[in-house]
């Protein structure tokens, strides 16, 4: 096993405990935020939209069926 691969779990972890303990979460960013579940609803509409957007790729991108059989 390679030691590099968990060190890094480590430093990163640290590295965000450190942001979690130094970031001023009281800071307002839009008049929005301080609405009531402003966050769970812009992350649940955001990935729906994300999802719609990957169908409509998904139909641009399609292949034929018989594309590798040529």
């Amino acid at each position: 096993m390679n030691i590099f691969k968990p060190f890094s779990y480590i430093i990163f972890f640290i590295i965000n405990i450190l942001f979690y303990i130094f970031y001023d979460f009281d800071k307002v960013h839009f008049d929005k935020d301080g609405i009531f579940g402003f966050y769970p609803l812009f992350g649940f509409i955001s990935c729906i939209v994300l999802i719609i957007i990957a169908k409509f790729l998904g139909y641009i991108l399609k292949k034929d069926e018989r594309y590798y059989d040529e």
